[in-house]
């Protein structure tokens, strides 16, 4: 009923105004979102020991796709979606890409793997992007399970390596 419908529309809005606020505006760029972001400022907030606090593609070309799917956006929203755009572009990673090689069968204690990844130079390959960038620098980043920043895939331990999706291809999509 005509009730219900105002307070779903109501929500939804709410929700549209909370996601435009976690926006990240970083070094003077209107970039993506974080995984995590404070409930009373909205900032940037680390998740899991190994989801650092940081510009997340990954989780933000989902956010970008469902702005893109309003109807009539307002000039927040495009703006949004323009700054996410811009920020997907100057993101992406190219020349690489990441491959699986044989390992060892390992247990560990999320997984079971029997490869490993590496990092190789391919002239051919797509463009590809990061999970995570750090916030200040832009720089891609990566986390061990400890919490401790690195910032290449070799440095973390392989349970990690194989058991997370530290590169991604969703920002292509956009």
């Amino acid at each position: 009923d005509e009730t219900l419908y105002e307070q779903v529309s109501e929500a939804f809005n709410n929700g549209i105004d909370c996601i435009l606020k976690c926006q990240i505006y970083d070094e003077g760029m209107l970039t993506a979102w974080c995984q995590q972001h404070d409930n009373i400022d909205f900032s940037p907030q680390n998740a899991r020991t190994f989801e650092p606090a940081g510009i997340c593609n990954g989780e933000s070309s989902e956010i970008v796709e469902m702005l893109m799917a309003l109807e009539n956006p307002d000039d927040k929203i495009i703006a949004a979606v323009q700054g996410a755009v811009k920020w997907f572009v100057q993101s992406q990673i190219k020349g690489i890409r990441v491959i699986d090689v044989k390992a060892p069968k390992t247990e560990f204690i999320y997984h079971t793997s029997s490869n490993d990844k590496e990092v190789v130079e391919d002239s051919d390959a797509p463009p590809i992007w990061t999970r995570f960038y750090e916030l200040g620098t832009h720089r891609p980043m990566f986390c061990k399970r400890s919490g401790e920043i690195v910032y290449s895939l070799a440095e973390v331990e392989r349970e990690r390596r194989t058991g997370y999706a530290w590169y991604i291809y969703s920002p292509q999509q956009i």
